[in-house]
């Protein structure tokens, strides 16, 4: 049995609360993760929310990662929900907690979409054709 989905829950305590600030910022260090990890990029979308806060996806071709930022409690939460066999996870969430200088993560991994594959192992892009 092999999972469709690996999802992986940041919550990322006491951060730096300039790192939580600049959109622009922010989306350049959710690209480096999603490079870190092996990540095929698709596009980007990111917000800057009044008075503040950012939130953003990266579109990749193994699904996204995302991130919302909460400065007044010095907070972040990443998510990456990815398929693939080849995704480095630890290598972008050790990245993530250096660029929000984080004195308190926590990590959650939870496996998705259990199904029987007869070949063994699931391709993450199927051919088409």
């Amino acid at each position: 049995m092999y999972s469709l989905l690996d999802l992986v829950l940041i919550d990322l305590y006491e951060c730096d609360h300039m790192s939580l600030l600049d959109e622009n910022e922010i989306r350049e260090g959710m690209l480096t993760a999603a490079e870190l990890m092996g990540a095929e990029v698709v596009a980007n979308c990111f917000h800057t929310f009044k008075p503040w806060g950012v939130s953003g996806t990266v579109t990749i071709a193994e699904s996204h990662l995302a991130v919302h930022t909460w400065p007044e409690y010095n907070f972040a939460a990443v998510t990456f929900e990815t398929c693939g066999q080849r995704m480095d996870h630890k290598k972008a969430y050790k990245y993530l907690v250096e660029f929000f200088d984080a004195k308190s993560p926590k990590i959650t991994l939870q496996k998705r979409g259990f199904m029987e594959s007869p070949q063994g192992e699931l391709a993450y892009k199927q051919e088409v054709g």
